[in-house]
């Protein structure tokens, strides 16, 4: 081999390093430009005056930055109203969510019974289907519960169903959730199931011979030792929770309407708008959406580790 081929090779091995390194940079700055856009576009624009922001020439930076379309956008719309009742039911739909979803997913993933495989696959089904297309059934279900077929049995003998309508109160979200299929719990299944079947039996045996009975197993051994997947669900139930405007909308909560369903609503108060107001109106929306949007923002930068972790060993077992 000639002194220029070898020549050659060098040069190209740190060129070739280089430029992938490059494109792997560009890739990742595209990537994060595209997720991050919708941020720093609500951020920039609820920050710009009305008149600056349709003349064009705001861009990024606010040439002469103002809250006051957060102040504005209260006159007709009171945010922390409706954002208190979606943190009422985010808690307690989360909490809940996850105290069943981590319970089903330790048998699924730790104890082998007849059917095992059937109530898995149901569980996987649960995912890949739609909750649009349960939408109607649910809200008649809720509005004329009968206590899972009881309230019908007493009607056979009182002549009257028993019956009592959920949809006011936070029933329709607390008994999905109870019985494992609230918003997404098949997900959270299948990420408590990955993790409870790849740990190691040795502290299951450890804990059966100093006496301890399964849900103690699962309580005091076994839950510990999922912080990053437990942490995750908490992260994801309540995104999902707190984003939700579908299974919300279709409560009448006696309480008021949950956050979402109310930024919803904005849409046709815009359209009904004359052209001014409905340009006055955009910049106060950004803002009300930057307000809607930062509790998530913050409780995904304070959980990031944890989701990291979770996603990273969710698909190894043993």
């Amino acid at each position: 081999m000639s002194p220029n081929t070898l020549l050659n090779k060098n040069m190209l091995s740190p060129i070739g390093s280089f430029l992938y390194k490059l494109f792997r940079y560009i890739l990742l700055l595209g990537i994060s430009y595209v997720a991050l856009f919708p941020i720093i576009k609500m951020l920039s624009a609820s920050l710009t005056m009305p008149e600056d922001y349709f003349a064009g020439n705001s861009g990024f930076v606010p040439p002469r930055p103002t809250f006051e379309n957060f102040k504005n956008s209260q006159a007709y719309f009171p945010f922390w109203k409706p954002a208190k009742v979606t943190i009422l039911i985010t808690f307690t739909s989360t909490i809940v969510s996850v105290f069943i979803c981590s319970l089903v997913g330790y048998g699924l993933g730790r104890y082998k019974f007849k059917g095992s495989n059937l109530v898995y696959a149901a569980v996987l089904f649960t995912i890949i289907m739609p909750i649009q297309t349960a939408q109607i059934p649910l809200t008649y279900y809720y509005r004329w519960f009968d206590f899972f077929g009881i309230g019908k049995l007493v009607g056979l003998f009182t002549g009257k169903d028993l019956t009592v309508n959920l949809l006011p109160n936070l029933g329709s979200f607390l008994i999905p959730a109870v019985f494992g299929v609230g918003l997404k719990s098949g997900i959270f299944i299948f990420l408590f199931r990955q993790f409870f079947a790849g740990m190691s039996k040795d502290l299951e045996e450890a804990a059966k011979l100093d006496g301890c009975s399964p849900f103690k197993i699962y309580w005091k051994v076994m839950l510990p030792n999922i912080i990053p997947v437990l942490v995750t669900v908490i992260l994801l139930s309540t995104i999902y929770y707190w984003n939700d405007s579908l299974v919300t909308g279709m409560s009448n909560l006696n309480m008021g309407r949950p956050l979402m369903v109310e930024v919803e609503s904005l849409i046709a108060l815009r359209v009904g708008a004359n052209q001014l107001s409905a340009m006055r109106m955009e910049v106060e929306y950004y803002s009300i959406l930057l307000l809607a949007v930062l509790p998530l923002v913050a409780v995904f930068i304070f959980c990031q580790k944890f989701f990291v972790e979770c996603m990273d060993r969710s698909g190894s077992k043993g």
